[in-house]
């Protein structure tokens, strides 16, 4: 028996979450492995790997929230794909700043 990932995800606002943190924490690792490919950093591998686990989460909330924000706000195909890029956007936003405000205190 094969077990399906992702509908099993899309089953739930926080399951939607996960697949949204896997999708973000792999692009933001991608984008550290090609930049330290193409000598563009020197951050070491502690930095990248704290840099992808924030990334991680912050896409994971980002589009939990925003599967959240859809099913409040329901509509048709295109006022729930923007509904859900607007959401998913402020949720991405409010992460960063809420990790800044962290970072500062």
């Amino acid at each position: 028996m094969v077990f399906k990932l992702a509908p099993f995800l899309a089953q739930s606002a926080p399951g939607v979450g996960v697949l949204g943190g896997i999708v973000g924490g792999s692009a933001t690792l991608a984008k550290h492995i090609r930049a330290r490919k193409n000598g563009e950093t020197e951050m070491t591998d502690s930095d990248i790997a704290k840099d992808t686990l924030k990334e991680t989460a912050g896409a994971g909330v980002a589009t939990a929230f925003s599967a959240v924000v859809v099913g409040i706000v329901g509509g048709g195909l295109v006022v729930s794909l923007g509904t859900a890029f607007a959401a998913a956007v402020a949720g991405k936003y409010a992460w960063d700043r809420g990790l800044e405000r962290l970072a500062k205190e």
